[in-house]
This record gives C-alpha cells, structure tokens and sequence, in this order.
C-alpha cells in the first residue's frame, strides 16, 4: 500500500482524530463555511469568484429517542443549544447545501432536525445562510426547492409572486438588496408531476383546442407488448403504471419524451392504426416537454441540440423556445377548459414557468452580463440531484437504511464531510456529473514535490462508499419477436432500425431489396 500510494498511511488513532475534529452537530456547519472561506480567498488571487446555487431539501429521519452516552438524542434541534426533553421528536432532518456554478464542487452548510416548520421559519433559516455564505465570499443567485405546498408557503414569506402570468420569482439578498436571489424549482419534480397530472386527468387540451390524450401513450405500450417489439422507446409496464413508482425520474422522462411522440406519430401517420387518430396535439405536448425538459437540465457541455448548455452562440435557438413553452403552458386547459395553472394540479405549470424566468435570470448575470465569470451554463448545476445524491450516500453509510435514526445521521453527515466522491446507494437519482463533495479538512502532504491531500488519498479510500446499482429484472431479450409471423407493424420497425444502423447507401438498397424478397417469402 505504502509502495502503490507513496504515502504513510495514517494510524487508525489519526483518523479517529480527524474525525473527531468535525462537530456536525445540528445548526450551521463551522468547518464547511472555513472550507467556503478558503476556497473563496483561493479564487480571488486567481482574480475569480466562487458562484453557487443553495438548495435546501428535507430527509425523512426515523422517529427514534436514544441514549448517545452523554445525552438522550432524537428530539427537535435547530443547534440552538438547548438540552430539552419536552420537544417533540424529530422526524426530518433539513439539509442545506452549496452547489459551485463554476467549479466542480458541493458542499452542506448545514442541518436542522425537525418535526414540520412554518414558511416563515424557513424564510429565517435561508437568510442567515445567504448571509454566512456572504461573509465567506461566496456568491449566491439562485435557490433550489422541490414542490410541497410548505416551500409555497416559503415563497409567499420571502416576497415572491407566483401566479401567473405576472411572477415575481426573485427576492433581494439579505446582505445586498441591488443583487437578485432567484428561486428555481427543480425540473425533475416538475417533469413527476407533469406526468402524474397528465395521466390522472387523462385529458387536457392545448392552445388550439385539441384534446392532450395519455390513452395514445397506454395504446402505444399495448400494440408494443402484443406485437414483441418497440418502436425506438422504453416504454413498458411500469411507465404506465406509474403509481407504485411515482419517485423514480427516468421513468417520468422516459414516458414524456420525443422518441413516445415519434412512435405515436409513425403509428398514426405511417401506419394508419385507427387507435392513435388525431394524436397529433399529443404528439406536440411530448415534444414541448422533452424539449423544455433537455433545457433546464443540461449538463453536457459539448452535447448538441436543445440539450445544450446555454451561450451566446445558441441564445438564437433556446430564448426563443422557452418564450414559446411559457405561452404554451399557461394556455394548457383541463378537458372543461379551465386553465391548469388554476387547477388542483397546478404545480408543476407554474413552478415550470418560475424555473424558466429564474434560469434566463441566472444566465443573464453570468454570461451575458459584462465581466461574465462563465462562458456557458450548465442548467445541472442548478438541479436538487446534488442533494438527493448526498442524501443517497447518508443512507448507503446507514446500510441504505431510508429512515436512518438520528444518531446515525449525525455519524454519517460527519463521515461524509470528511472525504471526496460521494457515492449514493440505491434510489431514485443516480450521478449525472463530475461534482464532488469539497472537503472540510486541509491537511496535505508532499508526495513526489507535489502537495496532496491526505484526506483524498487515505481516508477517502478507506472509507469509500461503495456504488451500489439497482438490480433490473426487465430484460430486453424478452422482446425478441417471433420470426415465424411478421405482422405490418413488425416489418415497419424492422426495416426502420435497420435503416437506422446501416449508413451506406449501397447496403442499405441491399437490405431493403433483402427485405422485400423475406415479405414475398413470408406472405406466399
């Protein structure tokens, strides 16, 4: 080991010791604010900034009182200090974390056990984070949320009007009032919710008129089933069934994305099934979701297209579209012609429509205003899955545990504070960038004239939590068709895929004449 890593590696007495130098009791982080602090006075002799996304989300805790060996743990604590058995019982611990626009890094500021708290005490709890990270150097200008009705309660506290079409999705800094604190609520939650609204009214209607159908998407896994084959999409039982796994993000893209409206549309136009008739307004609707969808959550930045990140070079192509999503959704309607943004299910138009106005906001300060800090953004970046991942890896330390006590919660927020990589267990996020956890501790060592970190090349690999990946019980060779029986739909998707993989001009006139005489064969 010694040999391989070029490194002394610690005794075990040094590791307990960096680890109880870390308090991580509830309330704000002191060493992740130090952390900030240097990283900040590293960056501003480089003549930079450090620019970042707050984002605050609750972790359901299990309601469990015990004994830590100095006191009994387990009730509400907001780390004001006070020893007292009469609170309640803690049932959510409320994380606060710092995400880098510009850099690669994440870090938690800290952490709040509670038992439910009222919009005005949220409203506290972000100013006087926006105010410490302010006193570290660090640059705020956006705040994530997710969509319970306690984060509206929140908005309505800090000043923001979010009924449309008049929204007012910003409230100025605690500590500067000519600088602008966007709230962005996060696309994944709105993409959930625009599937389970979809499929629970069944029917809504689109700026003509036309009727917004989910039975052309249930018909579309029907003809997919019978048939043995898909037609370029990943539709399958529990897309449609949606319920029993409403939390899990791949499947509400998976169901609300171009490649079901590309099916849907070759089976009405191409086809001709009477089954899908006049899906054309659907069509548009998956469309204009995807795309929105590949907008407010880019994170490649070479990819292409409305995936995207935003710079100037492509202003012409997304400006435009998110003006045309926001009319098209504030004139979305339920089958009685009632506005959704008005309707029980409102959320998830208007908390699209307050993300978009947030993320032209944060576009327009970083890289189109002058002496931007960044060429490009990355709409990632902004995206509560840094939290969710974080939350992830807490319960893998735990066993994957998703109520861990509150005991355990506290190990695991000090363990993870000290090492790099976080890496989650099972659940419904999955790691989508390069962003690390930045790391409370500043010890290096110099190893081949080079300084290091001993943390990231000791502890960390110690204490690595393993990636644990789901285990998948579909299979896709349980969609072989059966060769004996090709049926229209079947050669139409046959000769489509192959036309798709081959790229020669000449080959591609072979399979199809191929094709032609396996028909002629196959029909007699």
């Amino acid at each position: 080991m010694r040999r391989t890593f070029e490194l002394a590696l610690p005794h075990p007495s040094t590791i307990r010791q960096w680890y109880r130098g870390v308090n991580g009791q509830p309330g704000f982080t002191k060493e992740s604010f130090l952390a900030l602090a240097a990283r900040a006075a590293e960056s501003k002799e480089h003549g930079k900034e450090v620019v970042c996304s707050l984002m605050l989300d609750e972790m359901a805790i299990r309601k469990h009182m015990e004994w830590d060996g100095k006191k009994f743990v387990g009730f509400v604590d907001i780390g004001a200090g006070t020893d007292d058995d009469s609170n309640p019982v803690a049932t959510e611990a409320l994380v606060l974390m710092a995400v880098c626009l510009n850099g690669n890094w994440k870090i938690p500021c800290g952490y709040f056990l509670i038992d439910g708290m009222t919009g005005e005490e949220r409203v506290n709890i972000v100013n006087h984070c926006l105010l410490k990270l302010h006193d570290a150097g660090v640059r705020v200008l956006s705040v994530t949320r997710d969509g319970p009705s306690c984060n509206f309660s929140m908005m309505h506290a800090l000043g923001l009007k979010i009924e449309p079409p008049n929204m007012k999705c910003w409230f100025p800094h605690p500590a500067d009032a000519s600088v602008r604190v966007n709230v962005i609520l996060d696309a994944c939650h709105m993409l959930k919710l625009m599937r389970n609204c979809l499929a629970s009214y069944g029917v809504l209607k689109d700026d003509n008129s036309d009727k917004i159908n989910w039975n052309y998407i249930e018909q579309l896994h029907k003809l997919q089933e019978r048939e043995g084959l898909r037609l370029g999409n990943k539709l399958k039982s529990a897309h449609i069934m949606w319920q029993k796994q409403k939390m899990k993000v791949n499947l509400a893209a998976q169901t609300l994305s171009a490649s079901v409206a590309d099916a849907i549309e070759f089976c009405n136009v191409h086809l001709k099934l009477f089954q899908f008739s006049g899906s054309e307004a659907t069509v548009r609707f998956l469309r204009f979701i995807d795309r929105l969808f590949d907008v407010l959550n880019s994170r490649n930045p070479v990819a292409k297209g409305y995936k995207s990140s935003m710079k100037p070079s492509n202003e012409c192509i997304w400006r435009p579209f998110l003006e045309e999503a926001k009319q098209y959704l504030l004139k979305l309607t339920d089958n009685k012609g009632l506005p959704m943004c008005t309707t029980k299910c409102r959320t998830a138009f208007f908390g699209l429509l307050c993300t978009i106005d947030s993320i032209v906001a944060v576009y327009n300060d970083l890289v189109a205003a002058a002496n931007a800090c960044l060429k490009y953004l990355l709409t990632y970046k902004v995206s509560q899955d840094h939290l969710e991942l974080f939350f992830g890896a807490v319960r893998a330390s735990c066993g994957s545990n998703n109520n861990a006590t509150v005991r355990q919660f506290v190990a695991a927020y000090k363990r993870l504070l000290m090492r790099h990589n976080v890496q989650g267990g099972l659940g419904n996020c999955s790691v989508q960038d390069g962003t690390n956890l930045l790391s409370v501790t500043a010890d290096s060592i110099g190893v081949s004239d080079i300084q290091q970190d001993t943390l990231g090349l000791s502890v960390a690999r110690m204490y690595d939590l393993q990636s644990r990946p789901p285990v998948s019980t579909d299979h896709d060779y349980a969609d072989v068709p059966n060769n004996a029986m090709l049926s229209q739909y079947k050669k139409a998707v046959i000769a489509h895929m192959v036309k798709c993989r081959i790229s020669c001009n000449d080959c591609q006139i072979i399979s199809v004449r191929s094709n032609i005489c396996v028909k002629q064969v196959l029909t007699g």
